[in-house]
């Protein structure tokens, strides 16, 4: 008898093991696209049979999670991989802090950061209960897109750092293209998640029914009903016929996805103005040579004072041509502002000699109460363009008063309208849509990264782009660097990885801002998702209610 029990266990649970490593590399810094894409439907599939196996499927997504980004803080200060795995468990997946919520004070509420898949899994072990195949499809990936969004990006405040669709744009660079276009980030969440969904359509045993208004359902054999109308059903071989797969869910989501390839197709292969078979010279931009200073990046403090080091990398690609130059994040430091002064007067001294726009950026410290991760955007003319304070410190690392969170922005003739920001308030695209609104065409991004986030990092950040349709000149250190176009794999997307104390000259093409619906739309669809998902979990918690309540059996 326990022999037969553990062979029942094992049967139903062999599973854990292998799907814990899928969900290591289905998210993090080493994702890859295709797993991504698979992890869900496995993870779906797995939690679906018990209610005590969707708080499984919750503890091996937090588990897989932990251990796929577990790097996070390595070499932060150059002290070795893998600093800080238990802080990495306890306070940023598990127990991120809502600061300042209650009694304005730190610390007062602790809650679990990865509550959003717990939310959804639950969500859909009660949709995958229901008749009808739109409930079962709908309820993950819109409780798993609004809930990412508003809890994990809104209300923790890591916007989207950490998501599970961050290297979906590599594998998937069309789909990608024409779904950003349209909805941003959420909208590239619920696409892949939908698909975790329709696959679990294809796993049951299916038949055509109509109800009675007359709408196609996919009904199943875990319908209500006596035990012997049960029973012949399950008896009944299901014909499937070829009417019967032209209503599927999966052949709807194939058109779906076939329709936003084509569509995200068009716009990364057919450039403005290209249309149809016309010659380069009618239609490529001009480019004008601009540079990245990569900065200290918190290997080499000691050179963060050493501004003089900073301006001759800037004057060094003044000479080869660059009419635009950014330094890294906190390339600088000053301690007083005698010290800030003489940085910026030095700085608007090249710029007039070499007629160059220059972004200097610095971090400002000065006892007892100032700290400030600054960028100041210089014209040719010598005069302050931008005076720019990061919006969004990173949680936990940069313990700081966040900057007005406003774009700033100049008109310029030759770059047309130009805009700056910093590393992380890139991760917010509610913040960067200001771009959209203030009609940026060229955005600049300082930025600093450590261990092995950088690659990582520079995706989510270059969404942006395509989120908004302005050309992004990103320069950071730990990372990489260069021009990132509106579209996945634009004619002058030139990306390289950069670590400290160098600097790389860029062609950047001289074109307006192409308009994007995500750019009016903003994340309406993923505030939608949320409302759709949430609306239908709760119809389905009341309706098991009013069940139990007369007399009917809850399915568990």
């Amino acid at each position: 008898m326990i022999t037969e029990k553990i062979k029942s266990v094992i049967s139903e649970h062999w599973f854990i093991l292998p799907l814990f490593v899928i969900g290591i590399f289905a998210s993090g810094f080493h994702s890859i696209p295709l797993v991504t894409v698979i992890y869900f439907p496995l993870l779906i599939s797995y939690a679906r049979q018990y209610w005590y196996t969707v708080i499984i499927a919750s503890i091996l997504n937090t588990a897989s999670f932990w251990v796929s980004i577990l790097g996070l803080q390595d070499d932060l200060y150059g002290n070795g991989r893998f600093q800080h795995p238990w802080w990495m468990l306890g306070k940023l997946i598990l127990f991120l802090q809502l600061k300042d919520l209650l009694f304005k004070k730190k610390k007062v509420l602790t809650i679990l950061g990865t509550v959003n898949v717990v939310i959804a899994l639950v969500g859909d072990y009660l949709a995958s209960r229901h008749n009808y195949s739109i409930i079962r499809i709908i309820v993950f990936p819109t409780l798993f897109t609004g809930t990412w969004l508003v809890i994990f990006g809104h209300l923790f405040g890591l916007g989207d750092s950490i998501v599970y669709s961050n290297n979906i744009q590599a594998g998937f660079p069309d789909i990608v293209q024409g779904v950003t276009w349209l909805g941003g980030r959420p909208a590239i969440d619920f696409v892949f998640t939908l698909f975790a969904t329709v696959t679990q359509e294809l796993a049951r045993t299916t038949s055509i029914s109509s109800d009675n208004n007359n709408n196609l359902i996919f009904n199943n054999n875990d319908n209500d009903g006596d035990e012997e109308e049960q029973q012949q059903q399950q008896e009944q071989v299901p014909v499937v016929s070829f009417k019967n797969w032209l209503v599927h869910p999966a052949t709807y989501y194939v058109i779906l996805v076939t329709v936003l390839a084509i569509f995200g197709g068009v716009l990364n292969n057919i450039h403005p103005d290209s249309f149809f078979q016309i010659g380069y010279p009618d239609y490529v931009p001009e480019t004008v040579p601009v540079g990245c200073v990569i900065g200290p990046g918190g290997i080499q403090w000691q050179r963060q004072f050493d501004y003089d080091r900073w301006l001759n990398r800037t004057r060094t690609l003044a000479d080869s041509g660059a009419k635009l130059v950014a330094w890294t994040e906190e390339t600088a430091a000053t301690q007083s502002y005698e010290d800030e002064e003489r940085l910026i007067n030095k700085s608007k001294a090249l710029a007039k000699e070499k007629q160059i726009y220059l972004a200097i950026t610095y971090n400002q410290i000065i006892p007892p109460s100032i700290s400030e991760n600054k960028l100041v955007l210089i014209t040719p003319e010598g005069e302050i363009g931008i005076n720019y304070k990061k919006a969004y410190p990173v949680p936990f690392i940069e313990p700081r008063p966040p900057g007005k969170r406003e774009i700033q922005y100049i008109d310029t003739l030759l770059f047309g309208r130009i805009s700056a920001g910093i590393c992380f308030d890139f991760n917010f695209p509610w913040f960067i849509r200001q771009t959209s609104k203030k009609n940026v065409d060229l955005m600049i991004e300082s930025s600093w990264t450590w261990g092995p986030t950088g690659t990582y990092h520079s995706q989510s950040n270059s969404l942006r782009a395509i989120e908004n349709g302005f050309t992004l000149l990103r320069c950071g250190s730990q990372a990489k660097s260069g021009i990132y176009e509106p579209t996945v794999n634009g004619l002058f997307n030139q990306h390289i990885a950069t670590i400290t104390d160098s600097e790389y000259l860029f062609h950047l093409p001289i074109q307006k801002r192409r308009k994007t619906l995500y750019g009016y739309t903003g994340d309406l669809f993923g505030f939608t998702c949320l409302a759709i998902g949430g609306i239908t979990t709760i119809y389905l918690i009341y309706s098991n209610i009013v069940k139990y309540r007369h007399g009917g059996q809850i399915q568990v």
